[in-house]
């Protein structure tokens, strides 16, 4: 019998015809992976609570020939944390716990450098925690080549002996946050999370097919499975985690669109629950960020919106809704080239009416001398990416060194801005050279300084070599010089790892995973470096004797 590739299960709420037209225009959204040859996608439709179309395109598991359906369960990333964010909010709302509880009330194994942080940071994602899965990474075990649990994931947050930030100054999206929420909710409430979940959001909910990976060899009936692609071609990718709260649930498109139909009314938590789950961080200095209690609240071209997206091995999803027109929209696929977000939205604007895409309005250019944008020219590094940039003038004009210009808008040549929105605001130093910060449209603020051009000679290459070690990583790592006078750095374990460093400025080298800054002690030895990745600020190294 002809294996059929494309299933369908639909809800007869709407006019056949409107029906066959829409579920015409999403099956041209996904065509790429309608085929018995690639893994795929499921899509789950609604608006004002009521389903339009579930569907699913391509294979479940391609070694076996079995096609997703609607009922296919996958996982759905970091979708997944706004369960977890809803598990504390109901513990809150029983008087179990506080928002603004100190994280180590909860997790006294932390260290005494995370006392400010409370539990109303890790659900904005303004904690300053490093993310637990970079710092593992740089040891050599990234994501997902261990299986371990949150006994493990606590000892690699417990090992942290410093933050990326103040508590509160700033937004910087960390799975640690969510891992310790997992813990906190666990604590306070004496039973784990999935069991907690399941009882309180899960069943009540109708969310029959949802779960927890919380042991990654349990069998799971319907479970498709996750494909990335490379050259040569499609090849399987396991999640093999026993872990949960950042990421990992297990579920539906049908589920999904049921948790989305319950914030349309009182059925989770009761009246003033929604509001306190899409209730957006504010920072330290007032600026209101988009992130909310495990949800992106923001407007998309003139349509607010309530989204998450998620990625884990070669699963990607997006659950998305949009609250004034009623629709609601949930992708699954286990294909890791898909974009979900994007296919969510080609498939919401099938059903409301985007607003035209908005540019900033042209900065208004300045008659600035020719002086105030010569002197600007030189080597800046990001003081939170620590990356290098270089800026230039050429014809007549400063500009980064892929052309896009810095427009004057006042006729000091102090403050510069780009076509995008983003300022730039220099303050002369005492030596002469110019430090600045970057605003960019939504004004999240960043320190910018000047810095000198690197010294590639042998001999201070040479000054570089050495190993150094980061318990807070439990890594160690040689730096040498290699026979063609390149600098490399290697990691000292069984996973090995070596890099060639790309000189950046003085003291900084890139590699690519990141920026390494060398630090010197007072007689000007070198005695460490500062290493900045994804997700990870400044972590310290020091020298070894």
């Amino acid at each position: 019998m002809r294996l059929t590739f494309v299933l369908l299960m639909t809800v007869a709420v709407t006019p056949l015809a409107a029906q066959a037209s829409l579920e015409a225009r999403v099956d041209e959204v996904f065509r790429q992976y309608a085929s018995t040859e690639t893994p795929g996608c499921a899509i789950g439709v609604a608006q004002r609570g009521r389903v339009l179309l579930e569907k699913a395109y391509g294979m479940a598991d391609l070694e076996r020939g079995v096609a997703l359906s609607p009922a296919s369960i996958l996982e759905a990333g970091s979708v997944s944390k706004q369960f977890t964010a809803a598990a504390v909010l109901l513990l809150a709302k029983d008087g179990k716990l506080s928002l603004d509880d100190p994280v180590r009330r909860w997790v006294p194994e932390l260290p005494e450098v995370m006392q400010p942080i409370t539990l109303r940071h890790l659900l904005h994602h303004t904690s300053g925690l490093r993310d637990w899965g970079s710092v593992s990474g740089i040891a050599g075990w990234p994501r997902n080549t261990r299986a371990i649990d949150h006994t493990a994931v606590l000892q690699i947050i417990a090992r942290m002996r410093e933050l990326d930030f103040p508590p509160g100054a700033e937004y910087e999206y960390s799975n640690s946050n969510y891992n310790l929420l997992a813990i906190v909710a666990e604590r306070a409430s004496g039973e784990s999370l999935p069991a907690f979940t399941r009882q309180r959001i899960f069943q009540p909910l109708g969310m029959t097919s949802t779960s927890w990976r919380d042991d990654a060899m349990r069998v799971v009936r319907g479970r498709a499975l996750s494909y990335d692609k490379d050259s040569s071609g499609w090849h399987g990718e396991r999640a093999i985690e026993n872990i949960y709260g950042n990421c990992c649930l297990l579920t539906t498109v049908g589920d999904l669109l049921k948790w989305n139909a319950a914030f349309d009314s009182t059925r989770l938590g009761g009246a003033g629950f929604r509001t306190e789950q899409e209730r957006r961080g504010v920072l330290s200095n007032g600026q209101t960020i988009s992130y909310a209690a495990g949800l992106f609240v923001d407007t998309y071209r003139g349509q607010p919106y309530v989204a998450h997206s998620g990625a884990t091995a070669g699963y990607r999803a997006n659950a998305v809704r949009y609250p004034d027109a009623g629709v609601s929209v949930a992708v699954l696929c286990n294909a890791g080239n898909a974009e979900p977000e994007t296919m969510a939205d080609s498939v919401a604007g099938m059903l409301l009416t985007f607003g035209p895409r908005t540019t900033p309005a042209a900065p208004l250019r300045a008659a600035a001398p020719a002086s105030a944008l010569a002197d600007k020219a030189g080597l800046y590094r990001n003081l939170r990416d620590m990356q290098g940039r270089r800026l230039r003038v050429r014809d007549g004009k400063l500009e980064t060194e892929n052309g896009v210009e810095l427009v004057p808008v006042d006729r000091a040549g102090v403050t510069f801005q780009t076509a995008r929105g983003q300022r730039l605001v220099f303050k002369r130093r005492a030596d002469g050279h110019y430090d600045a910060r970057t605003v960019s449209a939504e004004n999240d603020t960043v320190s910018v300084e000047w810095v000198a051009d690197a010294d590639t000679s042998r001999a201070a290459l040479g000054a570089y070599a050495g190993v150094y070690e980061s318990p807070e990583a439990e890594a160690t790592l040689r730096v040498s010089v290699d026979s063609t006078g390149v600098l490399t750095l290697t990691r000292i374990a069984a996973t090995g790892g070596q890099w060639r460093m790309r000189p950046v400025y003085r003291d900084g080298f890139q590699i690519p995973p990141g920026v390494l800054v060398f630090t010197h002690d007072g007689a000007g030895r070198v005695n460490g470096f500062r290493f900045t990745t994804a997700r990870v600020r400044n972590l310290r190294f020091e020298r070894s004797p």
